[in-house]
């Protein structure tokens, strides 16, 4: 790991992108936390190097890579999304995961973020007027609403079966950080969390990092793409 690429996707990702907090202190401890939580990783993130150029490529590309090493084409997953917006990754899931029983949950308002992200970002953006996607996959279904008045019930009615994969895209610290702690007690090693916009220091990383320190959650770093900001962890 050479201090360019973490200089770079922890700067470029970080002091590019710090729309929620307003302290320069706090935005700078986040910078600071993500670039060490990149130096410790150290040759893990070798083969993960920076990009000048994102793709949607290199993200389906991870959750390819994933799925061959992980085994999960024909396991009976329960695939819980976070973020949904019009579907791409929930479609592209139920596409390439093949067992019947599988599960697949997408949770959003459908009517955009709560509460602003960054300046182009506002509140309201990625709506789709309330309208989840029309999926011809049965496997998929959708709770619409806030996490806040969906979570807590699903879960407690939630029984798991094999592996829980969990696709965090919310963009938010706020929600993100709810997620992570309403499904904490139903985590166990071997599950995957996807995070897709992890590089923003601020708020999915910044979110995962107070999670995981609070609820000393074990995990390791088995793939990252697009400087980071994709990327996937393993609980161990």
């Amino acid at each position: 790991m050479t201090f360019k690429y973490v200089t770079r996707a922890a700067f470029v990702n970080g002091v590019g992108r710090l729309p929620t907090v307003s302290n320069l202190a706090d935005k700078f401890s986040c910078w600071a936390r993500f670039s060490r939580w990149c130096v410790e990783r150290g040759g893990k993130m070798e083969q993960y190097r920076a990009s000048p150029h994102y793709s949607h490529a290199r993200r389906y590309g991870l959750y390819e890579d994933v799925i061959a090493k992980e085994g999960l084409e024909s396991e009976a997953i329960d695939y819980l999304e976070f973020g949904v917006y019009r579907g791409e990754s929930m479609a592209w899931w139920s596409d390439h995961i093949t067992q019947p029983t599988a599960r697949f949950v997408g949770f959003d308002t459908f009517t955009g973020l709560p509460e602003a992200w960054t300046e182009e970002a506002p509140a309201g953006t990625f709506s789709v007027a309330g309208k989840p996607p029309s999926f011809h996959d049965r496997r998929c279904s959708f709770e619409v609403g806030l996490f806040q008045d969906t979570l807590p019930k699903f879960v407690s009615n939630f029984t798991r079966r094999t592996r829980l994969i969990l696709h965090l895209d919310a963009d938010l610290y706020s929600s993100t950080l709810f997620v992570l702690t309403s499904v904490a007690r139903l985590l166990m090693p071997g599950d995957l969390l996807f995070f897709d916009e992890f590089a923003t220091p601020t708020d999915e990383f910044r979110a995962f990092d107070d999670f995981a320190r609070a609820f000393l959650f074990r995990y390791e770093l088995i793939g990252a793409v697009n400087n980071l900001n994709q990327v996937c962890l393993k609980a161990t």
